[in-house]
């Protein structure tokens, strides 16, 4: 029951955030950027070919189960005969192979493309997940570069008001010149870092329209953090035993789903079909032959012409080299069973990290928005005092700094815990969140 409605609400959370696109013609929402960004992969397309290459080797590979047939024909004609029609002769040949018995040689092989056809579907897969990540990096960065701007403006306008009331009173002699330049110097700061804001979203929006080929100017859909205010407060709440299980249940996911995992799991199998390949060698390979030919001249007319059946059975010698192929095999056996283990061992180590740093992110949204509101409040109250001359220019320029800093800090919090979400999207192998978002107790 706990379950299903987990899953009911994670599809409430994602169906929220995707249906800005269809209300607001003309905004890219984070769906479609991901969607847009694999359409347009190179990467991913190259991955498809190298499926369909992989595939048609699978097909070579199981045609070497098919007799190998060939025809050949040929004519003469005796221009010494006493007519054309008397000197004119032909032959035509039709001769098949087919090798009945080769120590499983051909079976193993094809097993092994079918692997390397699985093996490229997960290589695949990968790039499909590297293409999203990127996507969702691109779309957080620039949203992040936005609101950054928005804060920057707010600080500026803070700085322009403290400005104007410090010329007022500079004017009136009641205001020190020091503070007035300082209040003049920091706005002029202020004026400094958004400009610098401005170009890091240029720079943030034009590699978004790299990855979509849409236009830098595309009006971005944004991000409403109050529907993930329960899922937050969910994520707050849990302590280190339901942290450990979260992240239990991440790596489940990851086992069932990742491609890397999959590909390290695929090449131990192929690394163990590569142990009996070699040990096939030491058997015998029977080849079985058939060949008729047919005949013709002017006198004898149609005539049937040498025909053979033929059985061949060849086998190396060579059991020396035989044998250190098979101790070689076993070697990268034994290594591709490593790798298995050191990746799983890895992911794991992953996916604890990242969750980790997605419940510090949460407790960082919670603590800055409480930070910001104190700063926000506190910087109302110094303004109202310093206008009345109660407070000094210099304590209404560190209530400005708080609310700045306090502000970027939310900013920063707000789009790291996407950017987890993320990273444990990649790490767990979905291209989409529902999952994700339903493992959250």
């Amino acid at each position: 029951m706990k379950a299903s409605f987990r899953a009911a609400l994670a599809v409430a959370i994602i169906s929220i955030l995707a249906a800005p696109l269809a209300a607001t013609e003309g905004r890219l929402d984070l769906q479609k950027a991901r969607e847009l960004a694999l359409a347009r992969s190179a990467t991913v397309q190259k991955a498809q070919l190298a499926v369909d290459s992989a595939l048609l080797a699978k097909q070579a590979k199981a045609n070497a189960f098919l007799p190998s047939v060939s025809a050949s024909a040929g004519g003469a004609l005796d221009y010494s005969a006493a007519s054309a029609s008397e000197g004119l002769s032909a032959s035509a040949k039709l001769a098949a192979t087919e090798t009945v018995y080769d120590g499983g040689k051909s079976a193993t092989l094809v097993k092994d493309a079918g692997l390397a056809a699985d093996s490229s579907r997960e290589d695949l897969r990968a790039a499909r997940l590297e293409i999203v990540g990127q996507a969702d990096s691109a779309f957080f960065a620039a949203l992040k570069a936005s609101a950054s701007v928005e804060a920057a403006v707010g600080d500026l306008d803070a700085a322009k008001l403290r400005l104007e009331i410090a010329r007022a009173k500079a004017e009136a002699g009641v205001l020190a010149k020091s503070d007035y330049l300082m209040a003049e110097s920091e706005a002029a700061a202020c004026q400094t870092a958004l400009t610098k804001a401005k170009k890091t979203l240029a720079s943030a929006r034009a590699k978004l329209a790299s990855l979509t080929g849409l236009p830098a100017a595309t009006e971005l859909e944004p991000i409403d953090f109050s529907a993930y205010d329960a899922l937050i407060a969910r994520l707050a709440a849990l302590d280190d035993a339901a942290a450990d299980g979260l992240a239990s249940a991440y790596a489940g996911l990851a086992a069932a789903n990742s491609p890397s995992l999959a590909g390290t799991a695929l090449a131990g199998q192929r690394a163990k079909l590569a142990v009996a390949l070699a040990k096939a060698a030491y058997l015998p390979t029977l080849s079985a032959g058939l060949s008729q030919s047919v005949d013709y001249g002017a006198s004898s007319g149609i005539a049937l012409g040498q025909g053979s059946v033929t059985l061949t059975a060849t086998l190396s010698l060579d059991l020396w080299n035989t044998k250190n192929a098979v101790e070689t095999a076993k070697v990268a056996a034994s290594s591709a069973a490593l790798d298995a283990g050191e990746s799983a061992r890895t992911s794991r180590l992953d996916i604890e990290v990242a969750v980790n740093e997605l419940l510090a992110s949460v407790r960082s949204i919670s603590s800055s928005a409480k930070a910001l509101e104190y700063a926000d409040s506190n910087y109302r109250s110094v303004l109202e005092k310093f206008k009345l001359s109660s407070a000094s220019a210099s304590e209404l320029s560190t209530a400005e700094a708080l609310v700045s800093t306090d502000k970027t800090a939310l900013i920063g919090a707000r789009y790291d815990f996407l950017s987890c979400l993320s990273d444990i999207r990649g790490l767990a192998g979905l291209e989409g969140d529902s999952e994700i978002l339903a493992a959250i107790p």
